[in-house]
């Protein structure tokens, strides 16, 4: 699958005028779409049978501390490979994306768990690119679907993701083309602030790294929050079998 702008123009146009960071957010959503959902739902599974009387809250915190955990890890990681004597600045600048690139992948697991533990669907490739988009630039994406639901959700009570979820499939990829439209310039934006804190000499790229890739996490929990909607009490189903 491969992702075009909101009039369909040729993919690689699109890709050729969205800068480093553009196009490393471009190719992480190509494969964030293309995951297979066993995965995700297999990692809950075993977070239920590992806390068999943990409450999906319980389960959320888990996951969020995993989450937090990868994202401080790979931005201290970048940020020492970027002050390391007589590696460069060139060099650092590629550490640093190719650190970018797993935070964007941590990012994309991290909303997946987070909506199959809500009861999300997350099956379907366009509606996971959706909610990848939507949690990555939270206010602004809530915003964009909440444009396009209209009257879909109007007194119901639903979440922004729950309301999307009565889209069709022309109506979910407009939905995506405007939230990538955004995407492009908003998470750009975000990386490459996070980018110039982690160009430093002595040592201090690694403690700038962790801090600026801890600020990110914090965002995406958050967002995850606002835009996927409440947990549920308790599980509607048992957990999985324990086995002995």
């Amino acid at each position: 699958m491969t992702i075009t702008d909101g009039i369909n123009s040729d993919p690689q146009a699109v890709e050729a005028t969205s800068g480093s960071s553009g196009r490393l957010l471009i190719g992480a959503l190509d494969r964030a779409v293309s995951i297979q959902s066993g995965a995700i739902i297999a990692y809950v599974e075993r977070l239920r049978r590992k806390n068999p009387d943990a409450s999906p809250q319980e389960l959320q915190t888990k996951i969020d501390k995993h989450f937090a955990y990868l994202a401080t890890g790979s931005g201290a990681g970048a940020g020492a490979a970027a002050a390391v004597p007589g590696i460069g600045f060139f060099t650092g600048a590629a550490a640093i994306g190719a650190e970018s690139l797993v935070f964007l992948d941590a990012a994309t697991w991290y909303t997946m768990a987070s909506a199959h533990l809500r009861g999300v669907d997350i099956s379907e490739k366009e509606r996971r690119k959706a909610l990848i988009l939507i949690v990555l630039l939270g206010a602004k994406g809530t915003a964009i679907v909440d444009t396009l639901v209209g009257d879909v959700s109007k007194g119901s009570g639903l979440s922004t993701v729950a309301a999307m979820a009565r889209f069709s499939a022309p109506k979910l990829t407009e939905v995506n083309n405007r939230l990538m439209r955004t995407a492009l310039k908003s998470v750009s934006k975000k990386f490459r602030r996070a980018w110039l804190g982690k160009i430093m000499p002595l040592g201090i790229g690694a403690v700038l790294g962790t801090l600026a890739n801890r600020k990110l996490a914090k965002a995406v929990i958050a967002n995850s929050r606002e835009s996927l909607g409440p947990l549920p009490r308790d599980f509607g189903t048992p957990g999985p079998v324990i086995e002995a």
